[in-house]
């Protein structure tokens, strides 16, 4: 267990050193450093614990690690994320057990799984931490995966394709994971307060998995591009209005009804002619500048008017791009995956997702009919 422990706070010290004067600074990576910091703390408190003396009765950190993995994915999501006050509310269970630790400081409140469910006074207080704790856990475990998942929505709206750099699919995988690791721990610990059947305390176990998980949030972290930056790259797109609905913003866009058919001849024979869909990574902001369209004004023409987001309205045409090429005689030496590259797919699982949608058939099954 000792040796994990030195792992686990040498392991999560570097990382969050490295994500902390990682470029640029952005209030997403400060937020993921404290978060790896506040995990080296626990774990060198734990050491403290198991070698020297007791330095706490009551493991308070763990309370924050859901409030910082949340806000690291909504921040991380966000164009211009400010901090507020008002998040600080997140963290009211770490001080509401923080005062209790200064309180009991001298007291023998906890001692993990060893007679939790002994009759003392501290026995509501146990039972009430325990709770707090899994709903915490869990609460922000799912509040994460909202966050990313609408996160993952509204890039549909922005961008023509699929990348690691800008979905957070590794942060998502790694969320579950945590959660999922301490549902487990609860589990053992729970068999272990009723039968006492394991040879081992479930909660310093745990940190054998954190520090597996750590490394890989600080290798991930470390890698992830400020998505904005990624998406909108040399482009100044408008502000948008995080408060406010799409139907809110479409009626105060500015666009006239009178002018939507000739907006949306311009955006179908625009794309038919110049076939901008090639480029891999085209995003909303391009094809915006391109036709000298706003940016809102053309995503309310897509999403409102041609009953489509961007990334299917994009992918639709690479799709019939990639039929036409299959028809080339011309063109039969090359691969499926070549002639999709070719067309404006940026990756093969991407292209045979989206081709399945739209046709109803693999590209090879799709092939075979032509042959």
């Amino acid at each position: 267990m000792e040796a994990i422990l030195y792992i686990g706070i040498s392991q999560t010290l570097f990382a969050g050193i490295l994500i902390a004067i990682k470029k640029p600074r952005v209030l997403a990576n400060q937020i993921l450093s404290a978060w790896l910091f506040i995990i080296c703390a626990e774990m060198v408190i734990v050491l403290v614990n198991e070698t020297l003396i007791e330095l706490y009765p009551i493991k308070i950190l763990p309370f924050t690690y859901g409030p910082l993995l949340m806000l690291y994915a909504k921040w991380m999501t966000t164009e211009k994320p400010r901090f507020d006050l008002k998040y600080l509310w997140h963290f009211s269970p770490f001080f509401i057990f923080l005062i209790a630790s200064l309180i009991f400081i001298d007291e023998r409140v906890m001692s993990g799984t060893d007679g939790f469910l002994v009759i003392d006074r501290f026995i509501s207080f146990r039972i009430v931490y325990a709770i707090t704790f899994f709903a915490s856990i869990t609460a922000y475990s799912v509040a994460t995966f909202v966050v990313i998942n609408r996160h993952q929505k509204r890039l549909k709206e922005l961008v023509s394709y699929s990348s690691g750099k800008i979905t957070l699919q590794w942060l998502l995988g790694l969320s579950i994971t945590f959660y999922a690791g301490y549902v487990l721990m609860f589990i053992f610990g729970g068999v272990d307060i009723l039968m006492h059947f394991m040879p081992f305390d479930p909660f310093e176990i745990s940190f054998i998995g954190l520090t597996l998980l750590t490394f890989l949030f600080g290798v991930f972290g470390f890698q992830q591009p400020v998505i904005f930056e990624e998406v909108v790259r040399f482009h100044h797109p408008e502000p948008d209005s995080p408060e406010e609905s799409d139907s809110k913003k479409y009626q105060r866009s500015g666009l006239k009804q009178e002018d939507v058919a000739d907006y949306v001849n311009k955006i179908r024979k625009y794309m038919v002619i110049e076939k901008p869909y090639l480029d891999r990574e085209l995003t909303i902001y391009d094809l915006s500048e391109q036709l000298k369209i706003p940016r809102h004004i053309l995503s309310e023409l897509i999403n409102e008017h041609m009953g489509k987001n961007f990334y299917h309205l994009v992918n639709d045409y690479r799709i019939d791009e990639v039929k036409e090429r299959m028809k080339n005689e011309d063109l039969k030496q090359l691969t499926i995956l070549a002639i999709a590259f070719d067309s404006g797919f940026n990756s093969k699982s991407s292209f045979n997702t989206i081709f399945k949608e739209k046709t109803g058939q693999t590209p090879s099954e799709y092939l075979k009919t032509l042959e």
